[in-house]
């Protein structure tokens, strides 16, 4: 066993933002370190978890799905940039990742978004989505145009379905993959 050093508190911060059933975990391990700032932190087994294949897969869709940079200076300028801009939590997105390292090629090319192409296109976006933020969701749904709709959702975490409770988007969502049926237009929850 070790002490929890700032990057794996950060990482487990980052970690458990994705789904709100870890919300109340992270927030009692941010009370226990403002309880008692002068400890080591919680303690993290050396051991495997369940936890390390996730974070595998996690990482072999991340660092394939664009081209990331590997000078580190890259990073060391976005961390100072960001933690000026986000205090909070330091500016552990812009930290290096593994993917800077990453030795696989793509297995194929990022899929374009262009003018022409399916017409039938869901986006399903939280308003709270700490991984990927509402803008994104608009920004895709403005660049498919006519062919999508996006559907808003009044909720946090980082899965509109299955891992999400708002019963207006789990509906929508199953209409939409078992009936295809799309909403006429974009539409919140």
């Amino acid at each position: 066993m070790q002490g929890l050093d700032g990057r794996s508190f950060r990482l487990g911060t980052f970690v458990s933002l994705y789904n709100p059933v870890s919300y109340e975990a992270a927030a009692q391990t941010w009370k226990a370190s403002l309880d008692n700032p002068a400890s080591e932190g919680p303690t993290v087994s050396k051991t495997l978890s369940a936890f390390d294949n996730s974070w595998s897969v996690f990482l072999a869709v991340t660092c394939n799905d664009v081209e990331w940079p590997r000078d580190p200076d890259v990073y060391e300028q976005a961390v100072d940039e960001d933690r000026e801009k986000f205090p909070l939590f330091g500016a552990a997105g812009a930290n290096i990742m593994p993917c800077a390292y990453w030795q696989l090629e793509r297995s194929e090319p990022p899929v374009p978004v262009e003018a022409d192409g399916l017409t039938n296109v869901l986006v399903a976006q939280h308003r709270r989505d700490p991984v990927t933020p509402l803008s994104n969701g608009e920004l895709i749904n403005n660049k498919f145009g006519d062919r999508s709709r996006l559907l808003t959702v009044d909720g946090s975490g980082h899965g509109v379905y299955v891992l999400g409770s708002n019963e207006c988007a789990q509906d929508v969502i199953t209409d939409y993959l078992v009936n295809g049926i799309m909403p006429e237009a974009d539409r919140s929850c």
